[in-house]
């Protein structure tokens, strides 16, 4: 399992432009691959489960991936939420 650490720096949180284009980015990777913030966990192939999350600015949120490809999806998304959080 791979993680990454990230503090939302975007005024706006996670909303659904950036849960949309993190949805559709792990949907690519046969890998599970989870956020997690203080106020639980979304498998992040839904955009809804994201969304629900309600990430705010300032937050601290944890990417969780395992998996077959956890090294290419953790290594693409990595850079992914560097630049849309």
């Amino acid at each position: 399992m791979i993680s990454y650490r990230y503090v939302i720096s975007n005024s706006q949180g996670l909303h659904a432009s950036n849960s949309m284009s993190l949805s559709r980015a792990a949907s690519d990777y046969q890998s599970q691959i989870t956020m997690t913030s203080s106020k639980g966990d979304a498998n992040c192939k839904n955009v809804l489960a994201l969304m629900s999350l309600n990430a705010r600015q300032g937050e601290t949120v944890v990417l969780n991936v395992d998996g077959p490809d956890e090294k290419q999806a953790a290594g693409f998304l990595n850079g992914l939420l560097r630049t849309i959080l």
